[in-house]
């Protein structure tokens, strides 16, 4: 949606993965981040923006899935929201604990009970052409997604690999513009 589309701005997205099934929806998609991209605007120093080293992880979604009277849509009810994998040592530790998880629909419950003119969102999310291999869907703002499936895994990914700030491919690539050692 627009508001995820916004809140994602400064990041570039990688691999995107949708998992359906039994009445269920998790979405993973992989960023990239830079690492406080704008402290030049809150400092006077006058730089590029961030440390010379990205932060990435997966953010993983989970919802309800309810099909619509046609059957042609879903009208998704969002669960919770995490982050898995991150790059950074101490904070991948902290986000990897499903304690962590933004419970977003507990926290929509809650504002419903407070907020009078609040009401949990359920976003309808209309698919407009499916076979075996491909889906194209539109969201509440009718941004276009198209789908292809490349596997038949139906469990959501375990994020393994190592923490790294990505001091190694920072090394390499001041090597290979300025040093040029070769080992």
């Amino acid at each position: 949606c627009d508001m995820h589309r916004a809140a994602l701005a400064i990041s570039e997205i990688g691999k995107v993965r949708q998992i359906i099934g039994n009445g269920r929806m998790v979405s993973e998609f992989e960023v990239n981040v830079g690492s406080i991209p704008f402290l030049s605007d809150l400092t006077p120093f006058k730089y590029s923006g961030g440390l010379p080293f990205t932060i990435n992880g997966a953010i993983v979604s989970s919802a309800d899935i309810t099909p619509v009277e046609d059957g042609k849509a879903w009208e998704i009810f969002m669960d919770q929201v995490e982050i898995k994998g991150s790059n950074i040592p101490l904070l991948r530790k902290l986000l990897d604990d499903d304690r962590v998880a933004l419970k977003s629909r507990d926290l929509g419950s809650f504002l419903e009970e407070n907020v009078n003119s609040y009401s949990n969102p359920k976003p309808i999310f209309t698919t407009t052409y499916l076979d075996d291999m491909i889906r194209i869907s539109r969201d509440q703002d009718g941004k276009i997604f198209v789908y292809a499936k490349m596997t038949d895994e139906t469990e959501p990914t375990v994020y393994k690999n190592e923490s790294d700030l990505g001091l190694i491919n920072l090394l390499e690539g001041l090597n290979d513009t300025f040093f040029k050692f070769s080992i």
